[in-house]
């Protein structure tokens, strides 16, 4: 089980530097009236779907907001739950109750940390992030983030 963790931790970072390198990032090219026949892959020249430009924004996010340094990578091993192994799987709350990481979970977690405390987890720092960035007031943001982390999380049970 750990190659998987650590599989998706590698695939989570890796969706992140793309982003950040500018991957999928709409550009006016030289060839925009052209007639030239590309050697690109389709995908480099179709449209985003609206999920993709979600998860997109969502990793930005979770890079500028600080998300990242403690939700990926080594770095933040016990600080709190990764990303990559978080969607998708049961949680034990602080008062007990288990939990599905889903899209209504990491909306609440977002807007109402306090809600949602993980068992074994120190509470502080999320509830000090959410109250720093005003989650509330975005909804927007909330969006792209929860699609980010649903999307670098493991696949649902089919």
């Amino acid at each position: 089980m750990g190659g998987g963790r650590s599989t998706a931790v590698a695939l989570a970072i890796g969706v992140i530097a793309l982003v950040l390198a500018g991957c999928g990032t709409s550009a006016t090219s030289s060839r925009a009236g052209s007639s030239h026949t590309s050697t690109e892959p389709a995908y480099v020249n179709e449209p985003f779907t609206h999920q993709q430009l979600l998860v997109e924004q969502g990793a930005r996010l979770a890079v500028s907001y600080g998300c990242a340094a403690c939700h990926l990578g080594a770095a933040g091993r016990g600080i709190a739950p990764s990303f990559a192994s978080f969607a998708g799987h049961r949680v034990t709350l602080a008062d007990g109750r288990r939990v599905l990481v889903d899209e209504h979970f990491l909306r609440v977690g977002l807007l109402h940390p306090g809600d949602a405390e993980i068992k074994g987890y120190d509470p502080a720092p999320m509830l000090a992030a959410v109250r720093r960035l005003h989650l509330a007031g975005h909804p927007g943001q909330v969006a792209a983030l929860t699609a980010f982390i649903e999307q670098i999380g493991p696949e649902p049970p089919g």
